[in-house]
């Protein structure tokens, strides 16, 4: 006789699974209305619920949106609680520009919730499947951090120390600043940016902090 939890375990059919590269790697996953269904399914609408404890951009790193979902079930008269963190990047625009913060954050609590389901077994055959991808995904991008230029790494530290320093406003004149310099580029990154790029970006950083007159160029 099938369980709730063996119910929860099933595997999804095929046509409901969908794929997204990850470093050039395809990844199997679940979309989150498939995990809904799933929980009222098994649990019933009633018999689950979940509860967003945090959805904000992170501390660390703000171009990526963090949430944290504890989901709660009663499974087989046991009332049961797992916790998920999720995150999304945000996307921009080639001008820079935020394409739309609402949904990253909607994002990061679904990816949130399917990693708290996944503790009770919905989906959990593909994250088995997927370790070795991702730790394969790691350390590509530790060997890829290994071999950034030692000035660009010193100057993207003083870069990113510096704009910290400015307030919104003035970050929004450095990104202004930036897609002139560059002709309409994506904001730099660490992997990206070039040492003129960065040597640039300082002196505004610095010309926006003193209030300096010019185009910092």
């Amino acid at each position: 006789m099938a369980t709730l939890y063996s119910n929860l375990y099933e595997p999804f059919p095929p046509e409901v699974e969908r794929q997204v590269k990850k470093s050039g790697t395809a990844l199997t996953y679940i979309p989150i209305s498939e995990v809904i269904t799933r929980l009222n399914k098994v649990l019933g609408v009633d018999g689950w619920s979940f509860h967003i404890n945090s959805c904000r951009r992170d501390e660390h790193d703000p171009e990526f949106v963090t949430a944290h979902v504890t989901l709660s079930a009663t499974i087989e008269g046991t009332n049961v609680s797992r916790d998920g963190i999720g995150g999304q990047k945000i996307k921009r625009t080639k001008q820079g520009d935020i394409v739309d913060l609402g949904d990253e954050f909607k994002g990061a609590v679904s990816d949130a919730l399917k990693k708290a389901a996944q503790t009770l077994g919905i989906g959990l055959y593909l994250a088995r499947s997927d370790e070795a991808i991702e730790m394969d995904i790691e350390e590509e991008a530790q060997k890829a951090a290994a071999s950034i230029n030692p000035e660009i790494a010193k100057l993207w530290d003083n870069f990113v120390n510096l704009s910290k320093t400015l307030s919104a406003e003035k970050k929004s004149q450095l990104n202004d600043f930036w897609v002139t310099h560059s002709g309409g580029k994506p904001k730099p990154t660490k992997t990206s940016a070039s040492v003129g790029d960065l040597e640039a970006l300082i002196a505004e950083c610095v010309r926006l902090s003193f209030d300096a007159g010019g185009t910092g160029e």
